[in-house]
């Protein structure tokens, strides 16, 4: 890894700066800590961190891979870090629920090379169906977490994180939240490794085996060892005070850099002292000096009271007689991410001082812009043509990811969401109960990430549920990685795929088998059709309606952004609506909601730089009024 490299991020100059996304400094810390081995499933906020070491692998000799979900790279990064090497997993923060069985556990056992779990979290739920406090897991499971408020503290977390983890032979969780994940900030390069750890995997059953009688001792040692990372937290340096104030600010992640900049932009330095927890545990002897030094304080963090809490149990340990504002206090919300106004306010109320007036933007009303399927999605033509079949008193169960988009008007294909998964759970529960016949929608690659055993389930209790797995051959909503279903590749493959029409690389033979699996775990009554062959599409999904048990359509269709990226042939000609034959019947727009129609001066158009040419408008419209633009060359002719 040299100045020559291809990849800015792996750029041997120590001391330089760069203006990096958060992301890319924990991708930059893990290259100066001798990362070996990374895994992951793609989840926004964290997807950059997978995507950028997936590029840089090969040249960084790193072991790489997408795995199938959360639990599979927890336990393959925990077993490389049982060989020596230093290994790295990212996902979401619901991700890290999906691996709670192995995280639960990993700590008892320990690690040799040290192994880091990104796990972002995503306060206001931004693209996430919940928010979660991942710090918890600090106390519950005895991790030591770090909560990074800028991208320089990605960095430098990320690559101390690797040695807390070999000397306390604990995982380590790192617990960036979306702003730090996608916020840029100035960056301070270290030097990269000339030697990284030796592998190597010794036999020891006693150390690496938890059945009760080892899991017990496992215990015992666990408590030490937890202990052992809060005294180095201790002497970590990510716990900065600053200022001389006998008010105290507490803060933690970005609430921290915007308590930093409320003190400033307020003036109150002079008044205030801010202490910054960047870590759990936090180090007694930190909150006992910030006690010291202050004679009241106020606690800044998003999402639960986890660092309020921990400084009330401090205090009355320590017999501190100090008032503590925050969440409980009402001064602060529960809820949501904060921003920088909200937090100058709580501190101007802090301090005793009048709040600024919040700088007021005048702009038009706008109309609301909801979530939409890109022009061209083969998921629309599925949904639509399901919906024909299906009708509209049919139970729809979905699941995350692009599908979910079929949620509201005008496609109504959505009338249940819970998690990854599990749309065919909840499908074969209300079949149960109500003896309706249900259908579930459930994409590629959260077919094989969590749809398998739900579809066992459904399949050993002859579930009345037709299940329609959407594949489009990419897991597109994260920032199209590959998945099983990529041709030419799988979830370990990384860089672009095959696309259609590229006959030197398009290997169908390489794409796992949806239908093999499905009929491997013994449904019989399988469907493969293209969803914009609407006329095989709407025999399968007649054929399926009238069936028992479980029923599954496979709709394949390739990610049109994807095809989009990688077309080497001319762009399909764009559909176009015929003025003198348009009724303004409005079919197109009530039935597909695609977002290349448009309605200009009361005329209904398509827009030719957003049309794919899939023709479902022309298959819709029942006037004829919709039909393929003439091409230059052809009106040549």
């Amino acid at each position: 890894m040299t100045a020559a490299s291809g990849h800015g991020i792996l750029r041997d100059e120590p001391g330089t700066r760069h203006c990096l996304l958060g992301n890319l400094a924990i991708v930059r810390g893990a290259l100066e800590a001798g990362v070996q081995f990374f895994s992951c499933y793609p989840g926004t906020p964290a997807s950059e961190v997978g995507d950028t070491i997936a590029r840089i692998a090969a040249e960084a000799d790193i072991v790489f891979e997408y795995s199938v979900n959360e639990k599979v790279a927890v336990e393959i990064a925990f077993a490389a870090s049982l060989t020596g090497a230093r290994s790295m997993c990212g996902m979401k923060h619901l991700g890290l629920n999906y691996a709670c069985d192995p995280v639960s556990t990993m700590p008892y056992v320990g690690v040799e090379g040290g192994m880091v779990i990104v796990s972002a979290g995503d306060p206001s739920a931004i693209t996430s169906p919940n928010e979660q406090d991942q710090r918890h897991f600090s106390r519950f499971l005895y991790y030591p977490v770090f909560d990074p408020a800028t991208p320089e503290d990605c960095r430098r977390m990320t690559c101390y994180a690797f040695e807390l983890s070999e000397r306390t032979r604990l995982p380590v969780i790192l617990r960036p939240t979306t702003r730090v994940c996608h916020g840029s900030g100035i960056v301070a390069f270290g030097a990269l490794p000339v030697e990284r750890n030796a592998i190597r995997f010794r036999k020891d059953p006693a150390r690496y085996v938890p059945i009760p009688v080892n899991a017990r001792r496992m215990r015992k040692e666990l408590t030490g060892r937890f202990a052992l990372a809060g005294r180095l937290l201790e002497t970590s340096g990510f716990f900065p005070r600053t200022g001389r104030g006998e008010l105290g600010i507490l803060a933690s992640g970005v609430a921290c850099a915007y308590a930093a900049q409320a003190i400033d932009d307020l003036g109150v330095g002079d008044r205030v002292t801010l202490q910054q927890v960047g870590a759990y545990p936090i180090p007694d002897k930190v909150l006992a000096d910030f006690f010291d030094a202050v004679t009241s304080v106020l606690v800044v963090e998003e999402l639960t009271p986890f660092v309020e809490e921990w400084a009330c149990l401090s205090a009355f340990q320590q017999c501190r007689q100090i008032p503590i504002y925050g969440k409980r206090s009402g001064h602060l919300p529960v809820e949501f991410e904060y921003t920088p106004d909200l937090v100058e306010d709580a501190v101007a109320d802090f301090v005793g001082l009048v709040r600024r007036p919040s700088a007021t933007v005048t702009v038009p009303e706008l109309p609301a812009r909801p979530p939409v399927l890109c022009p061209g999605c083969p998921h629309r033509a599925s949904f639509y043509l399901a919906r024909k079949v299906f009708g509209t008193k049919t139970i729809y169960c979905n699941d995350i990811g692009c599908y979910t988009l079929g949620y509201g008007e005008p496609l109504h294909a959505c009338d249940v969401l819970l998690c990854m998964g599990s749309s065919i759970s909840q499908a074969s529960g209300i079949a149960r109960l109500t003896g309706q016949r249900t259908v579930a929608y459930i994409g590629d690659s959260t077919f094989f990430h969590s749809g398998l055993p739900a579809l066992a389930n459904a399949v050993q209790a002859n579930d009345n549920v037709v299940v329609v797995i959407l594949d489009n051959y990419i897991a597109a909503m994260t920032g199209h990685q590959p998945s099983l279903t990529t041709p030419g590749g799988g979830a370990a493959a990384p860089g672009p795929r095959p696309h259609e029409g590229d006959a030197e690389q398009d290997d169908r033979t390489a794409r796992f088998s949806i239908e093999d699996a499905v009929r491997g775990l013994g449904v019989t009554d399988v469907y493969s059709v293209d969803p914009f062959d609407d006329e095989s599409t709407l025999a399968a999904f007649r054929q399926a309606r009238k069936g028992t048990g479980v029923s599954v359509v496979v709709c394949h269709s390739p990610c049109v952004v994807e095809e989009r990226r990688h077309r080497k042939d001319a762009r399909p000609i764009a559909y176009a609506i015929d003025q003198g034959l348009c009724d303004s019947c409005t079919a197109c727009v009530r039935v597909l909601g695609c977002p290349g129609i448009l309605v200009s001066d009361g005329q209904y158009l398509i827009d030719p730089e957003l049309c794919d040419g899939c023709a479902l408008c022309a298959e819709v419209c029942h006037q004829g009024a919709i039909a393929r633009a003439v091409s230059q060359k052809e009106a040549s002719a």
